[in-house]
């Protein structure tokens, strides 16, 4: 959440806990560009310029954008509700939950390395998993995130469909598996990703 410092500047801490720190620059072209730095420079801001915001990628880089008007966004209590959710199942732990305009996406992790083996690292090598994962996080920062479920809005409000991602032939979203109320349909089907039964939700 972003909060104003007193040194001056409005700051982002992302997922990793890594604070940004908001600024604006004026290229040539005399139009301000909006970015975010790990440290208060020359051109920190205070506030966001009306009609911006933060925005936070799947894999935690910080940015500034332009807020998109006349389009819908995924309401926070249905985002925290989700997260929520995903955070019961210990097997899900490294997997994420977004919105993503008005939709809710579940992203499973391609590569780098699992609580669990760096809990046996640490173990082995005498460390905090928090060193172990210092010490690799050259492979944990090439860590890929692939769409696997998706959770679409439906009338009447509070409703969803859920969507699977299907990978015979082509691929891509499955046809709705489910409608009904968000919170009945994340006890349902988010506990099957990352599991075989997974792939025989029909």
């Amino acid at each position: 959440m972003p909060r104003k410092e007193t040194c001056a500047a409005l700051s982002y801490t992302n997922r990793h806990g890594v604070t940004f720190y908001l600024h604006e620059g004026r290229p040539k072209t005399g139009r301000p560009r909006y970015f975010v730095a790990k440290t208060i420079r020359e051109g920190a801001l205070t506030t966001m310029p009306e009609a911006y915001e933060f925005s936070e990628s799947i894999t935690a880089v910080v940015s500034v954008r332009k807020v998109t008007s006349g389009v819908s966004r995924t309401p926070d209590t249905d985002l925290a509700m989700a997260r929520a959710e995903l955070d019961r199942h210990k097997h899900l732990a490294r997997h994420r939950i977004e919105a993503v305009k008005n939709e809710l996406l579940v992203y499973e992790p391609v590569g780098g390395i699992s609580r669990h083996a760096m809990a046996d690292m640490a173990l082995v090598w005498g460390l905090t998993p928090d060193q172990v994962e210092a010490r690799l996080g050259n492979v944990q920062s090439g860590v890929r995130y692939d769409p696997v479920m998706k959770f679409v809005p439906e009338a009447p409000a509070g409703h969803y469909a859920v969507h699977r991602m299907t990978y015979r032939g082509e691929g891509g979203w499955s046809w709705p598996l489910d409608t009904a109320p968000l919170r009945k349909l994340l006890k349902k089907y988010l506990k099957h990703v990352g599991t075989e039964e997974f792939f025989e939700l029909m």
